[in-house]
């Protein structure tokens, strides 16, 4: 079994994209890096698209749902940290970050959190940058870092060098849905993130393995 741990805003477990799938509910981490177990619900939105890019992409996996964000797209660091240290502990493979902080001031201890997760056996998913600003931990060469490319198709991200790192590149669009324009939807680094989980969840499936470049 493939289980990604997505550390997000939570799931509608309700929406049709989400049906049949497999979902485990897992703590809500509040401002202090509190925990508390809330049945699934998402208010704002985002980690439903962000679930539903993925499972579009591996409809195999497990997929445990860890909550971070409320009613803004923003959490603080000590619940960012809480959210990975618990990630360590879930045996997954994957985990999907479709945020992080700019501050440098955070990369040791996002150095620390990323080397947990690796000797956990899970590797991390982020973005690199959001709006040119370089993004902690995705911007560590430990995670698979990725960048949005809108020239490319969800399930065919590419690597490209980036500074002289060879970087993912990724679709930033969610799973279409019928009638809705792509630019009017939930787009950006985040969903960029999720397409790439998707995409690397699938080849574990397939018993391929993560690419070699990683680490």
């Amino acid at each position: 079994m493939i289980r990604v741990v997505l550390i997000d805003s939570s799931v509608n477990a309700a929406h049709p994209h989400l049906a049949g799938a497999r979902i485990e509910c897992g703590p809500a981490f509040d401002v202090e890096g509190h925990a508390s177990m809330e049945p699934l619900r998402d208010h704002l939105g985002h980690g439903t698209a962000a679930a539903a890019a993925i499972l579009d992409l591996a409809p195999e996996i497990t997929l445990h749902v860890v909550r971070v964000l409320e009613r803004e797209p923003r959490c603080t660091f000590r619940a960012l940290e809480a959210a990975l240290h618990y990630a360590a502990t879930c045996e997954a493979t994957l985990v999907n970050l479709s945020l992080g902080t700019p501050l440098a001031s955070h990369a040791s201890a996002c150095e620390r959190l990323v080397a947990r997760l690796n000797n956990a056996g899970a590797a991390l998913v982020a973005p690199v940058s959001f709006e040119g600003i370089p993004s902690f931990p995705g911007v560590l060469p430990s995670v698979f870092g990725v960048k949005e490319d809108a020239a490319l198709a969800r399930g065919e991200p590419v690597q490209k060098d980036w500074g002289g790192r060879l970087l993912w590149h990724a679709s930033p669009f969610p799973r279409p849905l019928p009638g809705l324009d792509p630019a009017r939807n939930l787009r950006g680094a985040s969903m960029a993130t999720a397409n790439l989980t998707g995409f690397l969840a699938q080849r574990l499936v397939r018993g391929e393995g993560l690419p070699s470049t990683f680490r």
